[in-house]
């Protein structure tokens, strides 16, 4: 298998690229940073007629019918800029929404996610920070043919931007997936407070919030398959962010390397920061390979996409830590500074680096793969 670019991604990487640069240059992040604000509704909706968030739904609900390799071209760039845009999320919620529903029901939220006129999320994580079927307590009750959901979730991705949560609940048959609009009576979402406010997230709390039974995704309590395929589609997507954002990093480190001067040298001549930034180097490509195995598994090897989704977030986060630590020592005091950009990536990588599971947790996950598999 080739992990090259095709002429159509590399087009389509040069797209994503300039709207960025346009969009999204770092002082614009900087800004935000400082001062988070809601989703900026007209770029989303130009993210959209570039078709980025319908990139992998079908043509009939007016995606690009693209795959996962294709997404993470978009994904890779998107964490080049630290962009404070919903596609992981939106993509995860759509991709779940198109596993589990109906004909009806993709008809009637889809076209409206690829066109960009419903920001969508996926809630599954709670209080005990276990994604298993057994740690969901929220309830989803049947009442006079509806259903009622109470419980809290938490650290759910751009939730404050949504207009529609898929949210993970337990019925006596086991976890079931439900349609729920953000605005919904009962809905409470509370901004949570992040290291990175770039990559926000909030709780949503739901308290008696009634839905007819149609909003039920598939059959009752058969979710969960469905819901780990998605959040290993997830985990691969955000560990494609980190190693953007961790080559950014590198090459912001590189070049001021090559201007600042120490001992009446450029500091890039000594052979201690050439060697970290090879070393570097080395991080990121082995993180962004297991990244595009892990994308081509997703469309291609099912079977193989839970360990590679594990190992890319694991390597990204260690490379993209090591990447945004690195940046600021070679920027010297300045890169102490909030003027600086240099602290953007180091909190993205702060930020990230336990979301969806820290490393740790990720190299306990593939050896519980393999004694499973035998592999």
């Amino acid at each position: 298998m080739d992990f090259g670019f095709t002429q159509e991604q590399e087009q389509l990487r040069q797209q994503v690229r300039r709207l960025l640069d346009a969009e999204l240059p770092l002082d614009r992040i900087l800004a935000w940073s400082a001062d988070p604000r809601p989703l900026d509704r007209a770029l989303w909706k130009r993210t959209a007629e570039l078709g980025w968030p319908g990139i992998t739904l079908p043509e009939a609900h007016g995606g690009l019918g693209l795959g996962c390799e294709d997404l993470i071209v978009v994904l890779e760039e998107m964490g080049k800029s630290l962009a404070p845009l919903p596609l992981l999320a939106t993509d995860a919620a759509a991709a779940a929404l198109h596993a589990l529903g109906t004909a009806a029901q993709c008809a009637a939220h889809l076209p409206a996610i690829a066109g960009g006129e419903t920001v969508a999320t996926i809630a599954v994580l709670e209080e005990s920070d276990v994604l298993a079927p057994a740690a969901i307590a929220t309830r989803a009750r049947n009442q006079a043919g509806d259903v009622v959901l109470d419980g809290v979730k938490l650290f759910v991705p751009d939730a404050q931007d949504a207009d529609l949560i898929l949210v993970a609940a337990h019925e006596d048959a086991g976890v079931s997936l439900f349609l729920v609009a953000a605005d919904a009576p009962g809905v409470r979402i509370t901004p949570l407070v992040v290291v990175d406010a770039t990559k926000p997230a909030a709780e949503v709390r739901l308290e008696s919030v009634r839905l007819p039974a149609s909003t039920r995704l598939g059959a009752a309590g058969g979710a969960w398959p469905a819901v780990t395929r998605v959040l290993d589609r997830m985990t691969i997507g955000l560990a494609a962010e980190m190693v953007g954002a961790a080559d950014a990093a590198l090459a912001m480190a590189v070049e001021y390397a090559k201007v600042r001067r120490q001992f009446g040298s450029p500091i890039g001549r000594f052979q201690g920061v050439k060697h970290r930034c090879a070393e570097l180097l080395v991080d990121i490509e082995s993180a962004r390979s297991l990244v595009y195995y892990g994308a081509w598994a997703v469309d291609h090897d099912p079977e193989q996409a839970a360990s590679y989704a594990a190992m890319a977030k694991a390597a990204a986060a260690e490379a993209l830590d090591a990447a945004g630590g690195e940046c600021i020592q070679i920027h010297g005091a300045i890169g102490y500074t909030w003027e600086c950009h240099a602290h953007l990536f180091y909190k993205r990588g702060r930020h990230c680096h336990v979301w969806m599971g820290a490393p740790d947790e990720h190299y306990e996950r593939v050896l519980a793969l393999q004694e499973h598999t035998g592999g």
